[in-house]
């Protein structure tokens, strides 16, 4: 059995899609990467996991490396951008099935939400 995860990210400062952002997903216990990628020219990533390889407990911590995404492009700063990478812990109810987050970014922040 495997644990299906996916995202797609949304630059939040045009709404195009973000291409090339680092992911590592990992068990939130001793932090072992599940996996670890980027994101397609459409800003999506799916990847498949064995469900063994999941914690028991179903914690899971989504690590976006968002720095150098933002890097080389021209978009409004009234501060130099301090975030570089940016953590979403959650907890899924099984460790088999599709569990997608797509995320909006910007430059020193972001907003996640589950779709079904």
């Amino acid at each position: 059995m495997t644990l299906k995860f996916t995202t797609h990210i949304l630059n939040g400062t045009d709404g195009t899609h973000a291409s090339g952002v680092g992911i590592e997903l990992r068990n939130q216990a001793g932090g072992e990467p599940l996996f670890v990628g980027e994101t397609d020219a459409g800003g999506r990533l799916q990847c498949e996991i064995a469900s063994e390889r999941v914690a028991a407990d179903g914690r899971l911590e989504l690590i976006i490396s968002n720095g150098g995404f933002w890097l080389g492009r021209e978009i409004p700063r009234s501060a130099p951008q301090v975030v570089e990478e940016m953590a979403i812990r959650m907890r899924i109810p099984e460790r088999q099935g599709h569990y997608h987050a797509p995320v909006m970014l910007s430059p020193n922040s972001f907003s996640c939400w589950w779709s079904a």
